[in-house]
């Protein structure tokens, strides 16, 4: 059994592993901790949680869109990782295509490379020129952390993520404003925002329903991955 050590971005995917952790012993439990979209406060975690008694690291989260084909709610389970600074990062193939089968039937699923970096990429043109760099299926920031860490120490890891902004939408700049550094959404942040932007309201309300379908996919994804490591 590999003990879980799980990185996201957002509390509310952390939300996601607590739900589906209930009714396990204490020994059972994964260790879990938010980045807050930082891929060093990410690897600063993985740290931790390796201390902790990790055996595996899992980048678990929402991510954007680079391939077209992509529509939100889908999810992509990472062969590898792209980042500015350094080769490319392999992910445990056993572990990913393990992770993928189980998670078939109840999700679309799409085995391929993620693009970790620094910054918010937030329109088309953008995620089209990342992905043709990369030839990256979908984009975050904290994989490429959690996968350096991995690498360096030499333990199992996996990305799972789920697609909130598809390839050929913007993210509005009210959006940004949404989440603060320790991975809590800042809902007032956004409304003050769209006082001074109130054209991006259309585009916000398209990017809740979004994200709203990659979360039920995170909740099914997470399920899946306790069940797979306790039993």
């Amino acid at each position: 059994m590999i003990r879980l050590g799980i990185v996201t971005g957002m509390a509310t995917e952390a939300a996601r592993v607590r739900s589906a952790s209930r009714g396990l012993q204490d020994f059972e439990l994964p260790l879990i901790g938010v980045a807050g979209g930082s891929a060093e406060r990410a690897a600063v975690l993985a740290r931790r949680h390796v201390a902790a008694g990790a055996t595996g690291l899992v980048s678990f989260g929402i991510a954007g869109g680079l391939d077209p084909s992509l529509l939100p709610g889908d999810i992509v389970i990472g062969a590898s990782v792209w980042r500015d600074s350094g080769p490319l990062l392999e992910m445990t193939a056993p572990w990913a295509q393990s992770m993928a089968a189980r998670l078939q039937p109840s999700c679309r699923i799409r085995v391929g490379g993620i693009a970790g970096i620094d910054a918010p990429v937030v329109s088309p043109a953008a995620k089209a020129d990342l992905g043709f760099r990369t030839g990256a299926l979908a984009v975050d920031m904290e994989s490429h952390g959690v996968a350096s860490v991995a690498a360096e120490i030499g333990i199992p890891v996996l990305v799972v993520r789920a697609i909130a902004d598809p390839s050929l939408r913007a993210i509005p700049a009210a959006a940004l404003a949404g989440m603060g550094p320790e991975g809590r959404q800042r809902p007032f942040a956004v409304l003050a925002r769209l006082l001074v932007r109130p054209h991006d309201l259309p585009g916000l309300i398209r990017l809740a329903g979004d994200s709203a379908a990659a979360m039920r996919s995170l909740a099914v994804a997470a399920r899946i991955l306790i069940r797979e490591e306790n039993g």
